[in-house]
């Protein structure tokens, strides 16, 4: 029997949050980061990377969010109604509900995460970051 080494668990990041959106709190209206954000609450409205920055966003478990979020890391475990735009990495727990496209480079899901969309590898991050941009400008 061979035995597998994980390195590292879905969702057992440490990560840094610069702003928490609350469990009581509703946003309505864009939110634009510059380096994380964790949502426990409700957005009504697109969560986007500001320009040459590296950002995360965290949707908790019981949090939703209807509009896209655009940052260089996207984990999920609560609600998402919107496309998922990453150039580096998406998580989904096992509690994620997704409701549209992922483009990513890299992803990572546990068992019982769903998913109502498509999902599109970027071959590399020049391309992830093109489609990024063009997104950017329909919006």
């Amino acid at each position: 029997m061979m035995k597998l080494k994980r390195e590292k668990s879905l969702g057992q990041s440490q990560e840094v949050f610069e702003s928490i959106i609350g469990p009581s709190m509703q946003v309505q209206g864009n939110l634009l980061i510059s380096k994380g954000v964790r949502i426990d609450g409700c957005v009504d409205g697109n969560v986007l990377q500001q320009e040459g920055h590296n950002a995360i966003v965290a949707i908790s478990e019981n949090a939703l969010v209807t509009g896209d979020v655009r940052a260089n890391s996207v984990i999920v475990s609560g609600h998402l109604k919107g496309n998922i735009f990453s150039n580096t990495r998406v998580e989904l727990l096992k509690t994620a509900r997704i409701e549209g496209n992922i483009s990513y480079s890299s992803i990572g899901m546990e068992i019982g995460a769903t998913i109502n969309g498509g999902l599109n590898q970027f071959e590399n991050e020049n391309l992830a970051q093109d489609v990024i941009n063009r997104v950017k400008q329909k919006a």
